[in-house]
């Protein structure tokens, strides 16, 4: 991807909001407290995801030898090391709100360690690829649904995850090519599939209960009746989710053909804006 020129009124009204020490809502999209949380959730298992895919494609780098796959693995390490710094920020935000990060962060530690130890390499990327995938259903959310679009959206969430799912779309190929230069066929990728869905589906429902059940939503009728529309409806997020993750199981299946296109055409500076972005968290 070239670099994307900066919205400039975005970064903008951003900056004011982190400069006047303006605090981000507790619900920050829209005022709809699920659907936050839903976000929220999806970041405190971000960065431990990240450092998983990093140690699996550095793993497998030695053994790369084509000039265009090389490229790759230094972008998405490149990419994946800024992903997991802006989310340890939103994390620790979230510590000092009464999120209980720490707790289901090492959740996913304890899973990728799992991985790490009985898996080979090979096997580590397929549920790399599955884990990239995940965050491509996302990113298509983001940026060709438009999500966010229309919406009061605090501008500082906003531009950190429309970053996010540029970057995903970026390098979303990236272990899904080292696998299959590994020799990676397609059994192994359903089977690992299959791991990496039904771990990280877990540990996200688990976390997302216990986060309505803790700020005393889990029973709300009216918290429940503003999110389902946004969770399970006809262009709801889980309901365009799960059409997305099947495609990862098709035999012809590969993350260029996934359709994600950026329809939105949103722009940030694809590079370099993490201290920006870490910023936000920092001064909220």
């Amino acid at each position: 991807m070239q670099e994307a020129v900066v919205n400039e009124w975005e970064e903008k009204h951003a900056e004011e909001l982190r400069q006047k020490h303006v605090p981000i809502a507790a619900y920050w999209f829209d005022h709809n407290a699920l659907i936050t949380i839903l976000f929220n959730t999806a970041s405190i298992t971000i960065p431990d995801a990240e450092r998983f895919v990093i140690r699996a494609v550095e793993a497998a780098r030695p053994q790369v030898t084509e000039p265009h796959l090389e490229a790759a693995v230094q972008n998405i390490l490149e990419e994946e090391r800024a992903h997991a710094r802006v989310h340890d920020a939103y994390n620790e935000y979230l510590a000092r709100h009464g999120y209980p990060v720490a707790h289901y962060a090492r959740k996913v530690q304890k899973s990728t360690a799992f991985f790490d130890r009985h898996c080979s390499v090979v096997t580590r990327l397929a549920l790399c690829a599955m884990t990239e995938h995940f965050t491509a259903c996302g990113a298509r959310q983001i940026l060709d649904s438009g999500i966010f679009e229309g919406r009061g959206v605090d501008e500082r969430m906003d531009r950190v995850w429309t970053w996010h799912a540029l970057e995903e779309l970026d390098h979303r190929a990236t272990a899904f090519d080292l696998y299959r230069a590994q020799g990676g066929g397609y059994g192994r990728r359903v089977w690992a599939g299959i791991m990496a869905s039904a771990v990280m589906l877990y540990i996200h429902f688990s976390c997302t209960l216990s986060l309505a059940r803790k700020q005393h939503l889990l029973w709300d009728r009216r918290a429940w009746r503003v999110a389902l529309p946004f969770l399970i409806g006809p262009r709801g997020i889980y309901y365009r989710f799960i059409s997305d993750w099947f495609k990862f199981f098709l035999p012809s299946f590969h993350p260029n053909t996934f359709p994600l296109r950026n329809l939105l055409k949103k722009q940030l500076h694809h590079y370099h804006i993490e201290s920006e972005l870490v910023a936000y968290f920092r001064s909220a």
